[in-house]
Formats: structure tokens, sequence, C-alpha cells
């Protein structure tokens, strides 16, 4: 259960520093093409894009992965500058949702899993992506997992976390760390879908 290739901005060295407090430097930054403002990005905000994604992709790894490097890749050729950290991740969030339905429009993989997830529950999933209750309803679901189950998840699918560093740190073997992850992402698609349910008017 590989993750997709790596995200384009982690192999950015950081030869110069950022804040959000000056959001307009970072963009322009950014929008110019400099690797050093991508990397710095990446390094702040990876965990919390992937995090998004994630729930995008209803719990799916791959297409997390595939929604992400997407979402960069649109940030690295359609970057705007911006005033404030709310605009930019405003900006990042609508640039992985439109990733999303580009890639559901395309169909194969993505299509496949978004109709196994219609399984769980009837709204069209364009409605989830549109008012962006899927990331709540991930965050929902995230809280009814133990903290090592919670661990689990979140150093897999949102910090990019290998498995071997993973069944190190929980003292388990590289197919334990598959086999619970496997069964923590059927878990968390079902929580997902019980809280749309649970959400419709």
């Amino acid at each position: 259960m590989d993750q997709a290739e790596p995200l384009i901005p982690a192999t950015f060295p950081v030869t110069e520093s950022f804040a959000f407090g000056d959001v307009p430097r970072l963009t322009t930054a950014l929008k110019r093409g400099d690797e050093s403002a991508f990397a710095w990005l990446h390094g702040e905000w990876s965990v919390r894009i992937n995090r998004y994604c994630f729930a995008l992709a209803a719990g799916d790894e791959t297409f997390a992965g595939e929604i992400a490097q997407a979402t960069w890749l649109r940030l690295m050729r359609h970057v705007r500058v911006m005033n404030d950290e709310p605009a930019l991740w405003s900006w990042i969030a609508c640039a992985a949702r439109h990733a999303a339905s580009d890639l559901r429009r395309k169909g194969g993989r993505y299509l496949r899993a978004l109709s196994r997830f219609a399984e769980w529950w009837q709204p069209a999933v364009t409605d989830i992506e549109d008012d962006n209750r899927l990331p709540a309803a991930l965050e929902s679901a995230l809280s009814t997992l133990t903290p090592d189950e919670r661990a689990l998840i979140e150093g897999r699918y949102f910090a990019s976390e290998s498995l071997e560093v993973i069944a190190t740190r929980h003292a388990l073997t590289v197919r334990a760390v598959e086999g619970r992850l496997a069964r923590l992402r059927t878990r968390l698609r079902e929580l997902i879908a019980e809280e749309l349910r649970s959400s419709l008017p």
C-alpha cells in the first residue's frame, strides 16, 4: 500500500525564511516560482493539506496522495498574491476541491472509490465537496479513535511517515501496521458516512 509519488516541494531546499505574518511576501515568492518559498510552505502546511485531501478522498490513501499532488501543482502554476493567512488557506482548499473534482471527472480509480463511498450514503459526492462537509466529518470520525489509532492515521496519511518508522515507534511489525491501517480506514469511511447522513436536513 505505497503512497503516491512524493509531493514536489518536499525536495526543494529552504534557503530563505518566510512567515504567515507576511503572506503578501510569501505569495509573491510563490508566484515567481521561488523554490525556497514552496519548501517553506510545504514544511509548514503539508500535514494540514494532507489531512484535507485525505478527507476529500473519503479515507482512501492513494486518492489523497493524488489530490495533494494535483493541489501542489495548481499552487505552483496558478497561485496569486494574497493578503493574509486565511485567504491563502481558502485558496489552497479551493484548489484541492477543484483537483478532486477534476480527478472525479476523469474517472478511473478516483471515480470507483467515490462510487464505493456512495454505497454508504446517497447525496451526490459533488455536494460534499462543495459544502466542505467531508473535512468536518473526518475530524468528527478521528475524535472517536484512541490516541494510538489516531497516531497511526496521522503519522501515515498526514505526516507521510513510512511504514517502517511507524512500526518502530509502535513496536509493531510493518505487516501489523498495514493491517491496522486498513481496518482503521474502513472504520473511518463508515464513521464519515454516518456523520454525513446525520447532517442531512
